[in-house]
């Protein structure tokens, strides 16, 4: 069976049916896709016009500095250079796809076609926030849970605690990092954080105080709370290092992000996937008998990290 195709071109697929019944497949894998994008949710989007290639660039102004020295009447004081760091992002497409013969849509018990439109939002979403994750969690600047000097050293004890995080704060705000606003409207930094190690930081007395005692009103859409001025949120798709850790044990990542942290250019929109539909007949002699129908989702997109500086990954043991 494939499992993925690339260079079809998605308008072309949808208009082999009819108008309702393609906005109808669309809709339903939209509604699958779109609870699974947390990464893209955050990435600072950059849009490249049609037919102007692939490649995105953004121009990060670098700090200047400080001017402590008191003006002299009368005299111009030399002028500062603008430090320009550019950073750039080339798209590329992605996708899989799926046969559904026509005798089984014909005599099967369920909606097949529309399950496998749905099921193919979950793949797109799955896969994009997966190569969105990917490259933002191989940032250069990492804490190690309880003060470690290594992966290698992180023990099976090595936790997530508000000490640990109070340091990675610590180390945003050194970095002069600015705070991310959130679609609720809340401001603040942003935690990706892995589902079995929310688990352990939900039981602690810091969390509890401040989300549970205090405040039960401090949690903004798509996160499970805040601590510290950080906003996490709980990520099924979280990275995890596999046997890594001290002992053989499974090391997982919690990233922090500020404002800026990240980019995910594409073509016109080209990240929204496309459902592409083909309805069996529509292959010509390569389906002579009309027996397969075909189910697809596309995108054209990547992602780069746009300033270090912006992203911490915090490594830790968890309770599993």
């Amino acid at each position: 069976m494939p499992t993925s195709v690339q260079g079809y071109n998605g308008t072309a697929g949808v208009n082999q049916l009819t108008a309702e019944n393609a906005t109808f497949y669309q809709t339903a894998m939209l509604e699958r896709l779109l609870p699974e994008l947390q990464y893209m949710k955050f990435g600072e989007k950059k849009n490249i016009p049609k037919r102007k290639g692939a490649t995105a660039q953004w121009r990060r102004l670098n700090s200047l500095a400080v001017s402590t020295t008191a003006l002299t009447e009368g005299v111009t004081p030399d002028g500062v250079n603008l430090d320009i760091t550019p950073v750039t992002a080339t798209v590329q497409e992605y996708g899989s796809w799926t046969k559904i013969s026509d005798f089984i849509d014909m005599v099967g018990l369920d909606p097949l076609m529309t399950e496998a439109s749905e099921l193919m939002g979950e793949n797109a979403g799955e896969s994009m926030d997966t190569i969105v994750r990917d490259i933002i969690y191989a940032g250069t600047n990492v804490v190690y849970a309880a003060s470690r000097a290594s992966r290698v050293t992180v023990a099976n004890t090595d936790k997530i605690t508000a000490l640990d995080i109070l340091k990675v704060r610590r180390t945003m705000r050194r970095n002069k990092v600015k705070q991310v606003t959130l679609p609720g409207g809340g401001k603040g930094y942003i935690a990706f954080i892995h589902t079995d190690v929310a688990t352990d930081l939900m039981q602690t007395t810091e969390w509890k105080d401040q989300n549970t005692y205090v405040d039960t009103k401090n949690r903004e859409e798509g996160t499970i709370g805040k601590m510290y001025g950080i906003y996490f949120i709980e990520v099924d798709n979280g990275m995890k290092y596999v046997g890594a850790g001290a002992a053989g044990i499974d090391v997982f990542a919690t990233l922090f992000i500020g404002r800026g942290a990240y980019g995910i250019p594409d073509v016109e929109g080209s990240s929204k996937p496309d459902i592409i539909v083909h309805q069996a007949g529509s292959a010509g002699t390569a389906d002579p008998l009309n027996q397969f129908n075909t189910v697809a989702w596309k995108s054209a997109f990547t992602s780069v990290r746009l300033n270090e500086l912006c992203i911490v990954r915090y490594e830790s043991a968890a309770t599993v």
